[in-house]
């Protein structure tokens, strides 16, 4: 049986407005491991790290 995840993101979206920056997020990060994001300039990595630690507010789904 696998272990819960220590984050998961479900149908996770944030938007500023009308402009949507990150797009029915769907990821889970296993407990103790190490994840890098990677992508170009503004495809929303640091956006979804500050969800992640509550620096700003999803707009739908669930983490």
């Amino acid at each position: 049986m696998a272990a819960a995840p220590a984050i998961e993101f479900r149908s996770v979206t944030k938007k500023y407005g009308d402009t949507v920056v990150v797009n029915n997020l769907n990821l889970s990060i296993p407990r103790g491991s190490i994840t890098v994001f990677v992508g170009p300039s503004g495809c929303g990595k640091t956006t979804s790290l500050r969800m992640i630690n509550r620096m700003v507010e999803h707009t739908g789904g669930e983490i």
